[in-house]
């Protein structure tokens, strides 16, 4: 469950160190050159992406164990995001995927 909070976090960490050996691997290639002005801004925006997101799943995560958040009937887990599907509203349980209806 909390692999799957922080994964968009590590996916932006991933995505920003595979920025940084781009520019430090290929900077002297002469063909490339020419876009390192332009990858060189990915990794800060990767990082501060990686950072909000961790901040989200932290909150989010902090609002569940403090019992702010909803949680599932069946485990007690944090419940995901309002889903909009054809049988009417749902959210699901992010630690043991089952699905809860939503009245309202």
């Amino acid at each position: 469950m909390v692999v799957r909070a922080y994964l968009p976090a590590l996916a932006a960490l991933v995505a920003a160190v595979v920025c940084m050996l781009w520019t430090s691997l290929f900077g002297g290639v002469s063909r490339l050159h020419a876009l390192v002005p332009y990858v060189k801004w990915l990794p800060p925006a990767f990082l501060l992406a990686a950072l909000i997101t961790g901040l989200i799943s932290t909150l989010r995560l902090w609002n569940w164990k403090s019992g702010k958040a909803p949680r599932c009937a069946g485990c007690g887990g944090p419940l995901s995001r309002l889903h909009h599907g054809a049988q009417g509203d749902f959210r699901k349980c992010l630690a043991c995927g089952g699905k809860q209806t939503q009245n309202t």
